[in-house]
């Protein structure tokens, strides 16, 4: 028995080129660089539907029940990141409170001053002193006629007689004043007070903060977390889907 000619995904495409119409792909994908790619990996491949309008229908079919796994695909080659670190977190976050501490209270006090003493106190005053008094009194007689008056003077006048006295009064005083005297004093002072007092304090806080925290931790070396990133820029969606073609489309018989 003889060999039978095969057809390819790329000889269907010549013979109707618009059999990956309805074929869906992501809109950042280049739908010629697609289909020329599967085209090329598939050449040589039997295609497992060779008419045309039946691999046209179920290619849009497959490719529908794909394209959210393709864009998700895609969005992974997008991300932003340090490829040498495996620790990068974000945290942000708003504080507020209030609150209110109230204090209150009296304060009594009494206070008792005492005084008390006594002076004593003594005095001595003498006065001492003499009064003389000395005096002399002189008289006479004069006899002189009838018809005469006596001058007093030594007038021719016969002198009767004279008398002579004389008088001293003397007075001695001495006078000791003695003064004695005490005197007590005694004071009391109660003082009494009281004060009430009343404090209310009010706090509000309100702040907000943000962290950003990233870098190695330590559990992987820089190598192998570059040896990894060397992985993820192999990743090419054109041939992950060329390759699920290749496995939904052909018959992988060689």
């Amino acid at each position: 028995m003889g060999r039978t000619a095969n057809l390819s995904p790329l000889g269907l495409f010549n013979w109707d080129n618009t059999v990956f119409d309805l074929m869906q792909i992501p809109a950042q994908l280049d739908r010629e660089t697609l289909i020329n790619n599967i085209l090329a990996e598939t050449a040589e491949l039997e295609v497992l539907y060779p008419n045309p309008i039946v691999f046209k229908s179920l290619l849009g079919v497959w490719s529908t029940t794909q394209i959210d796994v393709w864009n998700r695909l895609y969005a992974t080659t997008q991300y932003e990141y340090n490829p040498i670190e495996n620790y990068n977190r974000y945290e942000e976050g708003s504080d507020s409170g209030s609150g209110s501490t109230t204090h209150s209270g009296t304060d009594r006090h009494t206070d008792t001053t005492a005084t008390t003493g006594s002076d004593t106190s003594e005095t001595d005053v003498t006065h001492g002193g003499e009064d003389v008094d000395t005096g002399v009194s002189d008289s006479a007689k004069w006899i002189a006629g009838f018809n005469s008056v006596p001058s007093g003077d030594d007038d021719g006048l016969v002198k009767q007689s004279k008398e002579s006295n004389s008088a001293e009064n003397r007075h001695d005083y001495g006078e000791t004043v003695n003064t004695e005297g005490t005197i007590k004093y005694g004071k009391t002072e109660t003082r009494n007070g009281s004060l009430t007092h009343g404090e209310s304090i009010v706090t509000e806080n309100d702040g907000e903060h943000e962290l950003h925290a990233h870098g190695n931790i330590g559990v992987t070396t820089t190598q192998k977390l570059i040896r990894e990133q060397r992985e993820v820029d192999k990743f090419n969606l054109y041939d992950i889907i060329t390759n699920e073609f290749k496995m939904r489309f052909c018959v992988l018989v060689y």
